[in-house]
């Protein structure tokens, strides 16, 4: 099969058939990987992703290291090949989809049937290698940690990247009123196209002042949820926004700055 190899740690855009600087190659003929369990699913992967933490994964900069080489990549769609002998959940042929931690970006990836999720019938499988980190994540986060509710205030920073669609997605169907930061016309129109109550241009004008703004003129007390992957300065300033009792949710650091917490803001918010 064919697979993209990381075979040391640096800078993902080199191009790849740059073999002194790149960190990557495409390595064929690359070993098939075995079924290694009775509950081993063999998949052939269709589509996969491109995701933030793989770009910080090949730089050496994520939490987890891998062992090198290693093939990058995590959530997928495709089709079972094989299956082990004590597979009972699916069949060969059967639409699949999932999230690995490594393996995504090669033809076949080895799962076990408990991490398989069933595409149904008639879906886009370019599109659904794309769902499991993103809106995975942004499902976990607004649902479960902040249990977003109807008529709730959601601010989502970096809103449209990956999982800042999500956010704003899973935002407007849970009926919350949503506010999104994106940067540029386009991303702006894109966002708006969506539903989005209130969109921020963050390259053009005082991004607090116009949530601000938003928040008189519908007469809202301020935001029950702040959804940030971006980090930087602007998560400090956004808890100004919050409301006492709010949600932070912590989702990434795409600014490449972590941000630091005021512990006297988060007192007198008494945020979760």
């Amino acid at each position: 099969m064919e697979a993209l190899l990381c075979r040391k740690l640096g800078d993902p855009t080199v191009p790849i058939d740059d073999s002194v600087n790149s960190p990557l190659t495409l390595s064929k003929p690359h070993p098939i990987p075995q079924l290694n369990s009775p509950t081993a699913v063999r998949v052939r992967i269709k589509a996969t992703s491109l995701n933030f933490a793989n770009y910080l994964q090949i730089l050496g900069k994520y939490q987890e290291k891998s062992p090198l080489p290693f093939i990058p990549g995590s959530d997928y769609s495709g089709t079972v090949e094989s299956v082990g002998s004590n597979v009972t959940k699916f069949k060969i042929g059967d639409a699949v989809c999932s999230v690995a931690s490594l393996g995504s970006f090669a033809q076949f990836i080895v799962a076990d049937e408990t991490e398989l999720i069933r595409v149904p019938e008639g879906c886009d499988m370019l599109a659904v290698g794309a769902l499991p980190v993103a809106y995975g994540t942004s499902h976990v986060a607004l649902l479960h940690r902040a249990q977003l509710r109807a008529g709730q205030v959601l601010l989502v920073l970096g809103a449209a990247g990956g999982v800042g669609v999500s956010a704003v997605q899973i935002g407007k169907i849970s009926g919350a009123i949503v506010i999104a930061v994106a940067r540029g016309e386009e991303k702006v129109k894109y966002l708006k196209s969506m539903g989005v109550d209130h969109v921020v241009d963050s390259s053009t004008g005082n991004i607090i002042d116009s949530i601000k703004g938003f928040l008189q003129a519908r007469r809202l007390k301020g935001v029950d949820v702040l959804y940030d992957p971006v980090g930087g300065k602007l998560t400090k300033e956004s808890m100004k926004l919050l409301k006492w009792g709010a949600h932070i949710l912590i989702i990434g650091f795409a600014s490449g700055e972590i941000p630091v917490v005021p512990a006297n803001i988060a007192l007198v918010k008494v945020c979760h």
